[in-house]
């Protein structure tokens, strides 16, 4: 009995003991998730405040060239002049205040009795009212981060940016940069501008009601504006003014005599007088900066886990410095061949489209974006549509290299010499439906695929397809960068680029860019690095990197690519450059909506696309209009390069082929030519001839 309570006892202390080890566990892991959403909160705040110190700054940035020139500023195009605390005259300081946030001074970024109140009408009006209740420090953080939705949530963090932006700023500095940030009129920024704009002269030397105007139509500015044309703001200024002078009465931020020689001013009238901004900036810059500015902004929104529109106001008010991969000799060469008039042709289905085009050239050794050119003619406008990254189209002909060609001799289905015969096939796919693909260029029996992409027939690269399999061929374009596929692409059409959706030419760019560079697949990039004006480094780019397939099945696939280029029968014979290898793919989709031509040089990877934004037939004289701009702007790029041809790694063979038998030359085939393989995949000796 005793031997039975002392093991009772014992049983009863481990059980103890093991709900202390547990409750530990469970304390610790407690502490533990306390202090990662501390570092996490702390790093968040952190991050926001000085984002937020930056962007007040309220001044453009510049975009460079890899030349270090400065090819643009960002951020000009808006009407803005920053100005001192001390030189905003005192009663515009309490125009604003006494009409938007009166107890500015008193609250630490949220006035609780406003804020109450509105939280109070959004119940009762079951969510349907505006929160409203923003103080200055409020809008400043909106206008900083430029969230202007109305959810719950979005509220919510304004509260608590607005508190930890009274941690770092005092109320001067918070009302200085609100007063250079704030909209007041058709893309006028800031106080001082907006006093220029309507009454010709410095913020300084604003009289009482100027300045109750000012603080008045930040309601609604463009309601307010008195040099609408055909509208008639007069009595509508009137009120609005009145209603700031009575607020700064009450306030005492004014006496009862000012109060009343400005009630005088505004019924004889106000007068308005439109000034001439200095600082207007309409210069329009390239493609290229348009692809960089929506690259950079796209990562700082994700690396700063910001928005988009905070991301951009950051680009355009943080006096940032943007290290651009643009080399602005070539870029001025294709904007030069783009902005040719004969490349330029009517739509017959629309009077006021017309044929468009697009241009962008790699440093495939790098992957940085060297030119590029999303549209024909010349660009008027900013950050327009891009059809280099924005375009996605069918390819046509000009992913045979990518879907099949590189995929099937990286899978060893394939050589330069392996044959097919060239006639008119059906095919089965996998759901048991015909397909029935056709050759542009009619149907030449049994041929090797050397010849069958020199003339780019299509029946033999449908049939490697069979062997490779659509699946197969998707995991090699994915991992050459095509971001664009879908399950619907898993067909045999996918051999010829009958695609669901289509490719980017970028995108087309980077994965030719992945044969060019010896097989390995660098992301492309519009940009390096981003700093700020001091040099301090706030953001790197950080492209993906892998080796796709190996530098022997590159070099084979270049140097099949040549075919077009040097080939009888070549597709790109127009594409030659003298003394320099060049590998070239044209592509053509059904009803000639789309004109591609894909093709580089040991120096660089370039793609053309050719067509309408809305697809119609291209008729272009039966010339390839895409082919026509590539070659004359690669010629253009290449003409002061050195000589280079491609050269061929060690564990490619070098194979002397007997035409007849289609195997190795034995010393008596007298009908031969040098072809190169993969290692392993090298055929027999000829036994035809003895």
């Amino acid at each position: 009995m005793k031997k039975q309570k002392e093991i009772d006892e014992i049983n009863e202390s481990e059980k103890i003991k093991k709900k202390s080890k547990l409750k530990i566990i469970v304390i610790s892991c407690i502490i533990i998730m306390i202090i990662f959403l501390a570092i996490k909160s702390a790093i968040s705040i952190y991050i926001w405040q000085n984002l937020a110190l930056e962007i007040i700054q309220n001044e453009a940035s510049e975009v460079l060239d890899i030349d270090g020139n400065i090819i643009a500023e960002i951020g000009v195009e808006r009407n803005r002049e920053n100005v001192s605390f001390s030189e905003i005259p005192q009663n515009l300081k309490n125009a604003y205040v006494a009409i938007e946030d009166e107890r500015f001074y008193k609250h630490h970024g949220i006035d609780v009795k406003r804020t109450s109140a509105a939280i109070g009408s959004y119940i009762i009006h079951f969510g349907k009212a505006s929160f409203g209740g923003s103080t200055i420090t409020q809008q400043l953080v909106k206008n900083i981060t430029g969230d202007d939705s109305a959810s719950v949530k979005r509220k919510v963090n304004e509260w608590g940016k607005s508190i930890e932006l009274e941690w770092v700023l005092c109320k001067d500095e918070i009302l200085e940069s609100y007063l250079n940030i704030i909209y007041v009129g058709p893309n006028i920024y800031g106080v001082q501008t907006g006093s220029k704009y309507y009454f010709n002269k410095d913020v300084s030397e604003l009289d009482l009601v100027e300045c109750a105007f000012l603080a008045g139509i930040n309601i609604s500015p463009n309601s307010y504006n008195p040099f609408k044309e055909n509208v008639d703001n007069t009595e509508k200024i009137e009120k609005r003014v009145k209603i700031v002078l009575n607020k700064m009465l009450e306030l005492n931020y004014i006496t009862e005599d000012e109060f009343a020689d400005a009630i005088i001013e505004v019924e004889n009238g106000i007068t308005f007088q439109k000034g001439i901004l200095a600082n207007s900036n309409n210069d329009v810059y390239s493609y290229h900066t348009d692809a960089t500015i929506s690259e950079v902004i796209s990562e700082i929104s994700k690396c700063k886990n910001i928005s988009t529109t905070f991301a951009t106001n950051y680009l355009y008010m943080a006096n940032l410095k943007i290290y651009s991969t643009q080399n602005s000799e070539i870029q001025k060469e294709i904007e030069k061949e783009m902005a040719k008039n004969k490349y330029i042709l009517k739509s017959t289905d629309d009077e006021n489209a017309t044929s468009q085009a697009a241009f962008v050239i790699i440093d495939h050794k790098t992957g940085q974006v060297v030119g590029a050119v999303g549209g024909l003619g010349k660009k008027t406008e900013n950050r327009v549509f891009n059809r280099v990254t924005q375009a996605v189209r069918q390819t046509g002909s000009s992913s045979k290299p990518l879907a099949v060609i590189a995929p099937a001799i990286s899978e060893k289905i394939i050589t330069p010499i392996t044959t097919y015969n060239d006639e008119l096939t059906t095919f089965i796919d996998e759901n048991g439906d015909e397909y029935n693909p056709t050759n542009y260029n009619g149907y030449l029996g049994n041929i090797t695929v050397r010849r069958a992409v020199e003339s780019s027939q299509n029946i033999p690269f449908v049939k490697i397809m069979e062997q490779l399999t659509p699946e197969k061929s998707m995991q090699y374009l994915k991992k050459m960068g095509i971001t664009t596929l879908t399950q619907r692409d898993a067909n045999l059409a996918l051999a010829l680029g009958g695609l669901d959706n289509g490719i980017t030419p970028l995108e087309m760019a980077g994965a030719y860019s992945t044969i060019a560079n010896n097989g390995i697949y660098i992301e492309p990039t519009f940009y390096t690095k981003v700093t700020t004006n001091e040099g301090i480094e706030v953001l790197k780019t950080t492209q993906k990197k892998r080796r796709v397939f190996s530098e022997s099945v590159a070099f084979v696939t270049k140097n099949l690519l040549t075919q077009p280029v040097v080939g009888t029968n070549g597709t790109a014979t127009y594409c030659k450059i003298t003394g320099i290898d060049v590998s070239a793919k044209t592509g053509t989709t059904n009803d000639d909506f789309d004109r591609w031509l894909c093709g580089f040089t040991n120096y660089y990877t370039a793609v053309a696309w050719y067509g309408y934004d809305l697809s119609e037939t291209i008729k272009y004289n039966n010339q390839n209009p895409a082919g026509l701009i590539w070659a004359s702007v690669m010629k253009q790029v290449h003409r002061n390069l050195e000589g280079s041809k491609f050269e061929k790694p060690a564990r490619v063979l070098e194979k002397e082929i007997c035409i007849t038998s289609g195997k190795t030359a034995n010393p008596h085939c007298t009908n031969v030519y040098t072809e190169y393989f993969v290692q392993g995949t090298a055929p027999g000796i000829c036994t035809i001839h003895k």
